[in-house]
């Protein structure tokens, strides 16, 4: 299923986001109730936006 963020995949930022997602939750630190994709995705939009706005 393709989702909005599919340009995002595969950046340097979405796999350093991507695994501190995991590592949280590997660790019980975090439990994921929405597509993995979503929540990189959102948090690097977030990240561009905010970068573009310095």
């Amino acid at each position: 299923m393709s989702h909005p963020y599919k340009q995002l995949e595969g950046t340097p930022l979405w796999k350093v986001i991507d695994k501190g997602i995991n590592d949280l939750v590997e660790n019980e630190d975090l439990e994921e109730t929405t597509s993995r994709e979503y929540i990189v995705g959102y948090l690097c939009k977030l990240i561009n936006e905010t970068e573009i706005k310095k």
